[in-house]
């Protein structure tokens, strides 16, 4: 909740709705960093940024896109942090030269891309820029963690058509919604049902939820126990009835 106070916080300052693009905003304050950017999978598998904080980490995003190269690139084709204290480091020329060099012309020393994931699937990567060589701690990664989430949940929302986000917190005390492993569960069911994304198929449930007045985690609890079926022709998903009671 901590997280979600400071994105409503930030909202209200700049007088501006909730949007992914401010939660990236309030971890940028919350870090003492220069930039983040969150980027999300397309069907391609390809990473599309959605919001980015500044124009130098605009660049940055752009540069990656361009090149095919850098530590956003390789944290989502690893699964693992790629946190990078020092871009003129020779282990990060080595390994990304012309990614490297760029960025360093565009004034950023550090880059730490954290990758971000649904279960086994990973759906994006939260990108932090700083413009001089810095040293991120533990509890700074889970933090920026935490405020990715929250940037996922309002970039669903919005796709979902609901202009009244709630909060990134599920309201059972066991942690951020996305983190449930029901929801991942059933955002993997759905996403086969209706032959589409995984964060697509996210998009459908959140939607769901909110027309329905209920929690995203209620929802995939009864999409995981076949009580609630997706189908790719109805707009409207129905109780699957004849699921009931099958392993």
């Amino acid at each position: 909740m901590r997280a979600w106070t400071a994105v409503a916080m930030r909202a209200r300052r700049e007088a501006s709705p909730l949007s992914p693009r401010i939660a990236c905003l309030a971890c940028v304050e919350a870090l003492g960093i220069s930039g983040a950017g969150l980027l999300l999978t397309t069907s391609m598998k390809a990473l599309e940024p959605v919001c980015v904080t500044d124009g130098r980490a605009g660049e940055v995003e752009e540069l990656q896109a361009r090149v095919g190269e850098g530590p956003a690139v390789d944290a989502l084709a690893s699964g693992r942090p790629m946190l990078v204290e020092d871009l003129s480091a020779t282990a990060s020329r080595r390994q990304w030269p012309v990614f490297s060099a760029e960025a360093i012309r565009r004034g950023v020393q550090s880059m730490f891309s954290l990758p971000l994931a649904l279960g086994a699937i990973r759906v994006g990567v939260l990108d932090l820029v700083h413009e001089e060589p810095i040293r991120l701690d533990h509890n700074q990664l889970v933090d920026a963690l935490v405020y990715a989430d929250t940037a996922l949940v309002l970039t669903i929302d919005a796709r979902s058509g609901i202009t009244a986000p709630g909060s990134a917190e599920s309201g059972d005390g066991q942690g951020p919604t996305l983190w449930h492993a029901e929801v991942h569960q059933a955002a993997g069911m759905v996403s086969v049902q209706l032959g589409i994304a995984v964060l697509d198929a996210l998009v459908r449930m959140r939607a769901y939820a909110f027309s329905h007045d209920q929690a995203l985690t209620e929802v995939a609890r009864a999409v995981v126990e076949r009580r609630l079926r997706f189908h790719p022709d109805d707009a409207t998903p129905t109780p699957d009835h004849d699921m009931e009671g099958q392993p």
